[in-house]
């Protein structure tokens, strides 16, 4: 007798077995109650121990979709709903720095989170001072601030109408990924990784420069 074999008939054995049980159970049941209940009071137990589970905010599958929802939002470079700041962008210094006036008429220095541009006197400098006024420029912007730098900006990511400026401006081919300060903002690499293989702004250059190492060349 081949192993198989022995598998399947072990099997069939046991499933005898078990069949036997339940009748022996059953008909125990039907003589001291009258009728047969515990099939009806298996599914009614193990039916509302699954839904139990799926409604608590701590099920699996719950975490698992939020998890997912939040990711894909951040990809997509959705806006989020609660900003640590809003107002009107009233001065643009360069491609990743920027003025707003909130509504108590204070001026805020922001520092775009996780992207470096060009600097002014560098090849795509201007242009990406043009890109981002195109953008954002004397438009109501909100920020999520994530820290202060030590020139005492404010560091954050500008969103203008539900658009994540940061990513667009990495998108578009007019900033860097600034990894050293963001080594965890996936959407920002993703971004440029696209700008570069599509030659998009300063990526049609054969070999650009990064701004942090024109600084360190012009010291």
């Amino acid at each position: 007798m081949s192993k198989s074999s022995s598998t399947a008939g072990k099997r069939l054995r046991q499933l005898r077995t078990i069949v036997v049980v339940l009748a022996l159970f059953s008909l125990l049941q039907y003589a001291t109650t009258g009728t047969v209940r515990w099939p009806l009071a298996l599914y009614q137990q193990v039916t509302g121990s699954l839904s139990d589970y799926a409604t608590r905010p701590e099920a699996g599958w719950r975490r698992a979709t939020q998890s997912l929802e939040a990711i894909g939002a951040a990809r997509e470079g959705q806006s989020v709903t609660d900003f640590d700041l809003t107002g009107r962008v009233v001065r643009i210094a360069d491609g990743d720095t920027v003025s707003i006036l909130d509504d108590r008429n204070t001026q805020h220095k922001v520092r775009l989170y996780g992207i470096d541009t060009p600097e002014r006197d560098q090849p795509y400098g201007k242009a990406a001072k043009r890109i981002l006024t195109q953008l954002i420029d004397e438009k109501p912007v909100g920020v999520v601030i994530v820290t202060t730098d030590s020139y005492g900006r404010e560091v954050g990511t500008l969103y203008q109408n539900g658009v994540n400026i940061n990513l667009a401006m990495v998108a578009n081919g007019y900033a860097w990924w600034y990894r050293h300060f963001a080594p965890h903002e996936h959407a920002l690499r993703e971004a440029e990784q696209r700008a570069r293989q599509q030659a998009l702004g300063l990526w049609a250059e054969p070999d650009p420069v990064a701004p942090w190492d024109w600084r360190r060349h012009k010291r």
